[in-house]
C-alpha cells in the first residue's frame, strides 16, 4: 500500500513541475539613417548571438520611418511595422522591450532577458507548415495548461524575419538582422479564445507567401501571444522561435497534429475528481475512451464524444486508454487526490 502511494505522489509531482518553456520576446525598433542605432548593433548583436541557440529568444526588428524616409525594410511593410510602433505609442529610436513590457539598454539586455526567462509561462505554442519555399500553410497550435484570465482581447502574431540582408546607411558594409518581413495573420494578428476546461487546446492556421526577394533559408518565425492592436497591458505571454525552412515539413509528420496518429490529453492533471479528456483519431476511425482504476477495473467508457469530460469518486491513480476499431491504442495516467 505504501508502494502505491508513493508511485502516486511521484507521479503528481512529474506532472506538477511541467511547465510550459518560457520564451522571451526582443524587439529592437531601429532605422538604417539612426546613428545611436548603429552605434549599439554590436551590443544587441552579442547578446543575441549569445542566447539565440538557447531556444529561450524570439528576435523582431521593425524598422520605422525616420530619421531616414528611405529605409528599404521600413518600405518594403511599412503598415504593419507601423502597427507594431503603434503597439507601444513609439516616438523615437532606438527602442528596445523585452517581452513587451520591460523597457532595456544595451547595456541591461542580458539582465533583463535572464529576468523574463525565469518567469513560468503556462501558454505553449507549437507550429507545423505544409508546403515549400514557396507557398503553403502554417498551423498553429496553443495549449494552455490552466485558465490565463486574460482581461483583454489577446492575440497570435507571427512575424516572419529575415537575416543577412544587405545594409544601408549606417549599415552600409554590414547586414540587417532579424529584419521584419510579414505577419502572416495581417496587420493586427489572431484573436485567441479559450472556453475550457484545462488544459485546453486551441488550433488555428494561415496560408503564407514567400516574397520572391527574400531568402528562404535566412528566414525565421517569431510566433507570440500578446493583446490585441492598442491594448495597453502589452505583456507578451510566450513565444516561439524557429528557422523557417526547418518548421516540421507537413501536417502529416507534425507529432502533435498527426493524421495517422492518435493524441489523448487529460486535464487537469492531478485533479480532484473531475478532469477532461481531449481526444483526436485518425480521420475516418471510431474510437472509443475507457478509464481504468489501479486495480484495473473499468470506472467509465464511452465514444470519444461521449467522454469529454468524466468524474470518479474516489482517490488514486487512473489510467486511460483510447483505442480505435483498427487497433490503434494509446494509454496516459491522471492522479486524482481528494
Amino acid at each position: 500500500m505504501k508502494k502505491s502511494l508513493v508511485l502516486i505522489l511521484v507521479l503528481v509531482l512529474a506532472t506538477v513541475s511541467m511547465a510550459a518553456q518560457r520564451v522571451v520576446l526582443f524587439e529592437d525598433f531601429t532605422n538604417s539613417g539612426c546613428g545611436p542605432c548603429w552605434n549599439i548593433e554590436p551590443q544587441i548583436n552579442a547578446f543575441i548571438s549569445a542566447n539565440l541557440a538557447s531556444g529561450n529568444l524570439c528576435v523582431v526588428r521593425p524598422h520605422v520611418d525616420w530619421p531616414a524616409a528611405n529605409d528599404p525594410i521600413y518600405l518594403a511593410n511599412p503598415t504593419e511595422q507601423n502597427v507594431r510602433k503603434a503597439q507601444y505609442g513609439i516616438s523615437s529610436v532606438p527602442y528596445l522591450k523585452m517581452d513587451g513590457i520591460v523597457s532595456v539598454s544595451s547595456t541591461s539586455l542580458q539582465s533583463s532577458f535572464d529576468q523574463r526567462v525565469a518567469i513560468p509561462a503556462i501558454v505553449t505554442i507549437d507550429v507545423a507548415r505544409n508546403g515549400d519555399a514557396a507557398s503553403g500553410l502554417l498551423t498553429f497550435r496553443i495549449i494552455a495548461e490552466e485558465d490565463p484570465e486574460w482581461t483583454v482581447p489577446m492575440n497570435l502574431w507571427p512575424i516572419i524575419v529575415e537575416d543577412n540582408i544587405p545594409g544601408v546607411g549606417y549599415w552600409s558594409g554590414s547586414v540587417f538582422e532579424q529584419a521584419f518581413r510579414k505577419n502572416v495573420f495581417g496587420y493586427f494578428g489572431e484573436t485567441l479564445t479559450f472556453e475550457g476546461p484545462f488544459p485546453d487546446t486551441i488550433y488555428t492556421e494561415a496560408e503564407y507567401t514567400i516574397d520572391a526577394g527574400w531568402d528562404a533559408d535566412e528566414l525565421h518565425l517569431a510566433t507570440f501571444i500578446q493583446c490585441a492592436y492598442q491594448y495597453t497591458e502589452h505583456e507578451v505571454v510566450n513565444c516561439n522561435w524557429a528557422k523557417f525552412m526547418d518548421i516540421e515539413t507537413g501536417i502529416e509528420e507534425a507529432e502533435w497534429n498527426n493524421s495517422t496518429d492518435l493524441f489523448l490529453e487529460i486535464g487537469p492533471n492531478p485533479s480532484t475528481g473531475n478532469f477532461s479528456i481531449n481526444a483526436l483519431v485518425p480521420g475516418n476511425s471510431t474510437a472509443t475512451v475507457e478509464v481504468f482504476n489501479i486495480a484495473g477495473r473499468i470506472v467509465a467508457s464511452g465514444s470519444v464524444n461521449q467522454m469529454q469530460s468524466v468524474s470518479v469518486e474516489e482517490s488514486g491513480l487512473y489510467l486511460v486508454r483510447l483505442s480505435t476499431s483498427d487497433g490503434m491504442s494509446t494509454t496516459e495516467s491522471v492522479a486524482v487526490i481528494r
